[in-house]
């Protein structure tokens, strides 16, 4: 496997449009038309397996205004398959601010990297967990 700086730089440009809550704009570039893609957010409701799901899930509200900060991106590939794995600070409208994680898959089509998969996880401590 290798480093691969298209990947990082894909994710940081879907970054790049949270403050204007404009990242709908950049899933319909960045997501598969491939049977298989999906979205597993952090809540129990967000699961959606499917581009149509995805795009509605984005344009109902799904996607806000937010700031992030990254704090640590990391990008590889083998042969037309491709991961990304990052922990982000999100700052909501409202000040609060959420550790999250993410992890990513893609694969090359028609020689351009799509996103097949995103894994979206707020970082609790496992004490905190149940209460």
């Amino acid at each position: 496997m290798q480093p691969c700086d298209d990947l990082k730089n894909m994710v940081l440009h879907h970054y790049g449009n949270f403050p204007s809550g404009e990242q709908a704009d950049s899933i319909q570039d960045t997501y598969s038309l491939e049977e298989g893609v999906i979205i597993i957010g952090n809540d129990p409701d967000e699961w959606f397996d499917n581009r149509d799901s995805i795009l509605a899930f984005m344009q109902a509200g799904g996607s806000r205004t937010m700031e992030i900060t990254v704090q640590n991106l990391k990008a590889f590939s083998e042969g037309t398959v491709g991961w990304t794995m990052d922990r982000v600070s999100v700052k909501l409208p409202n000040g609060a601010e959420i550790p999250a994680r993410h992890t990513r898959i893609f694969h090359k089509e028609d020689g351009l990297w799509k996103m097949v998969h995103l894994h979206v996880s707020i970082a609790v401590p496992n004490e905190k967990i149940g209460e």
